[in-house]
């Protein structure tokens, strides 16, 4: 049985996986997502409309979600971490809803991780100083009566943090 060239063909452009160069332009962007295409251009050593291309490329198959500026939370007076481990006294889907609606409508919630064990969520919450974080708790939070237990660690300080994900798995 023999094998027809003209038969075989080609991934198309939105649906390849991605090479080294789009491996080494996701990295370079997660450093710093506000590279120009000039300079993404030399370090990623491709041509400048080559690396725009590619860019765009991502952007269309959903690889890059979105480009953000990440602030410095000290210059915003955001003093305290804090991490919220959350239990829902009921699993409804009523509750759950109740319960994503207030974190949603609280800015100060920078994420929201629903979890396996004997934990339902667990929060990150940036706030000013320990009375605002007590009053966010005490006064929008715990007032949720889906809530039934409810547990604080504040972050005395960070050895890592990051928004660049590992793109060994591609």
């Amino acid at each position: 049985m023999g094998c027809n060239i003209f038969s075989m063909t080609r991934p198309s452009p939105e649906t390849r996986r991605p090479d080294a160069f789009d491996r080494r332009i996701l990295e370079e962007i997660q450093k710093d997502g506000s590279l120009g295409p000039a300079e993404l251009s030399n370090r990623v050593h491709l041509s400048i409309s080559q690396c725009s291309r590619r860019l765009q490329r991502l952007r269309d198959q959903g690889m890059i979600e979105k480009s953000v500026a990440i602030l410095d939370r000290r210059q915003l007076n955001l003093g305290i971490t804090a991490i919220l481990l959350i239990k829902l006294g009921n699993h409804s889907t009523e509750n759950e809803q109740k319960f994503l609606q207030r974190v949603a409508d609280m800015p100060e919630v920078i994420a929201c991780h629903y979890v396996t064990g004997d934990l339902d969520f667990i929060l990150q919450i940036a706030t000013r100083d320990l009375e605002s974080y007590d009053l966010l708790l005490r006064q929008r939070l715990l007032p949720c009566a889906v809530i039934a237990e409810c547990r604080t660690s504040i972050v005395l300080r960070t050895n890592k943090e990051t928004t660049a994900l590992p793109l060994d798995f591609l």
